[in-house]
């Protein structure tokens, strides 16, 4: 993001309809900032007092009941918010340089319901010592660094609505968000790179219960779905550029074609 200079920080601190809306912004970005770690430390069943496979629980049947409701809910607020129409929706009751932080806020509000509620079912499907298991405990932290990676490349500020607030109440300057279809870097091997990091995140597991198998497929399924909805806007933004791009690049995972880098250049 842009510096600040001097004037427009005096600007800003003399001015509340400028600064309380970028507080927001910033406050909702700090929570993220604490809620996407500790999701993905409660999926992989590390150091929290309460994760997806231990804690508190009920029998196997309510506890599974509650658990599908809950990622139900999670689907539902995650990806119906993501939708054009309903940011339409949201725009006409708050500003639209606020409109991420809006979604960035109630994807956290659900996540926290979820991880507060969840009832692990302990049962264990499997547990992995040796080599397997720090195999498949590094490939829990691959996915964790590469969910941080693809955020990056998709520009880490913009995704998580604080660059809309600082250019619109600090530098009073329009978004610079070029609409550009990227094809660089990791995305040169898939197209979803973020969710790739979430699918290997909530697989990979020396320890997994019957409650993480529950987890992952719920989250899976919602990855799937999701991704199905977010490459029909895809499609609708950017045409045949994102038809040729999707022809040669694989969703999740990387293929040969991807791997030797035979990717069309974005026109």
């Amino acid at each position: 993001m842009d510096l600040i200079t001097p004037e427009q920080a005096r600007g800003v601190l003399s001015t509340p309809a400028r600064l309380v809306p970028f507080l927001i912004s910033f406050t909702v970005y700090g929570i993220a900032g604490i809620t996407v770690p500790l999701m993905l430390l409660f999926a992989g069943g590390w150091w929290l007092p309460k994760t997806v496979d231990r804690g508190p629980h009920l029998s196997t049947l309510p506890a599974l009941a509650i658990d599908v409701a809950l990622l139900a809910l999670f689907g539902l607020q995650h990806s119906g918010m993501a939708r054009p129409a309903f940011k339409a929706f949201v725009t006409r009751w708050v500003p639209e340089a606020l409109e991420r932080t809006v979604y960035i806020f109630m994807v956290c509000l659900v996540m926290w319901t979820v991880m507060l509620a969840w009832q692990p079912i302990p049962r264990q499907l499997w547990s992995a010592d040796g080599a397997l298991g720090i195999a498949l405990d590094a490939g829990f932290w691959i996915g964790f660094v590469l969910v941080y990676a693809a955020t990056l490349l998709l520009n880490h500020f913009h995704l998580l609505g604080i660059s809309q607030a600082y250019r619109q109440y600090i530098l009073r300057v329009p978004d610079a968000t070029v609409d550009r279809l990227q094809v660089n870097g990791v995305y040169k091997l898939v197209r979803h790179p973020l969710m790739t990091g979430l699918l290997v995140s909530f697989w990979f597991a020396s320890e997994f219960t019957v409650g993480h198998l529950v987890w992952a497929l719920g989250l899976t399924g919602y990855i799937v779905l999701g991704t199905f909805l977010e490459e029909r806007d895809l499609i609708a933004r950017f045409g045949a550029s994102y038809r040729a791009y999707a022809a040669h690049v694989p969703a999740f995972f990387p293929s040969v074609r991807s791997l030797l880098n035979r990717t069309p250049r974005e026109p």
